[in-house]
């Protein structure tokens, strides 16, 4: 028995809607990166916010039109499987995402060396200009991020949850260390015989992080530190861990 018509246009439309969580996130991604939108608008509230409201509508009107479909499914299957997976899936990576931060420290600052923490220049701090984040030389995590990490030393948990993040213990070139940096993704933007600085932009959103290595004849030193969001989800941890490794560290 085919299904009436009037229920092919709801199926269509529940189809619809099951897109809308993913547009969502796409539309907040591209809207941030290429500065239409804040970031908080675009991550907190589009992607973060809307699309994980959009995935939920999306599966219980994906529902109702597998009920719809079910008698002429093999009609309407593209249909309903837009309605139903794409927010299904969308849905569970949010909560794989939730999960995820969940496990991680809410930090975004990485260093190798908190006793002697590396500044940067005067270019990267006029770059850095209305940040979220500053960068201090002993940074505490905000009370807001709760236990078991509110009010702690982020050199503190550094060592505890970023065991890479050490010196390398030798004199590097700046030649090395920037080369290091752009295996690493980093944007190289100046070097000098005693530090190299880059910055990092993710594809998603256009977030971006601040990298500067000090050079010294015992030893050379990493820091990444993002400029906006309390927890970096790992990245500044794995992005120094992965140039502590290719110099040797």
């Amino acid at each position: 028995m085919a299904v009436g018509r009037t229920n092919a246009t709801l199926i269509k439309a529940a189809a619809v809607i099951g897109l809308a969580g993913p547009v969502l996130v796409l539309l907040g991604a591209m809207g941030t990166k290429f500065g239409i939108i804040d970031w908080e608008m675009g991550f907190r509230t589009m992607t973060v916010k809307w699309a994980s409201w959009a995935a939920m509508a999306g599966i219980a009107t994906g529902l109702v039109a597998l009920i719809l479909a079910f008698k002429d499914i093999k009609r309407h299957w593209i249909a309903v499987a837009i309605a139903l997976l794409v927010p299904a899936l969308t849905l569970g990576g949010f909560m794989k995402l939730k999960a995820d931060a969940a496990k991680l420290p809410p930090i975004h600052d990485v260093a190798t060396d908190w006793t002697q923490p590396i500044g940067f220049s005067r270019q990267t701090m006029d770059a850095r200009r209305g940040a979220a984040n500053p960068i201090e030389a002993d940074p505490i995590v905000p009370e807001r991020a709760g236990p078991p990490w509110a009010g702690r030393r982020v050199a503190e948990i550094n060592a505890e949850t970023c065991p890479g993040a050490k010196p390398i213990m030798r004199e590097l070139t700046p030649d090395q260390v920037a080369e290091a940096f752009e295996n690493a993704g980093v944007l190289v933007l100046g070097r000098a015989p005693w530090k190299v600085e880059g910055v990092y932009e993710s594809f998603w959103f256009g977030f971006k992080d601040d990298i500067v290595a000090r050079i010294r004849p015992e030893r050379t030193d990493i820091r990444s530190i993002s400029r906006v969001g309390l927890s970096d989800l790992g990245a500044n941890c794995a992005r120094v861990t992965k140039i502590v490794k290719a110099l040797g560290g």
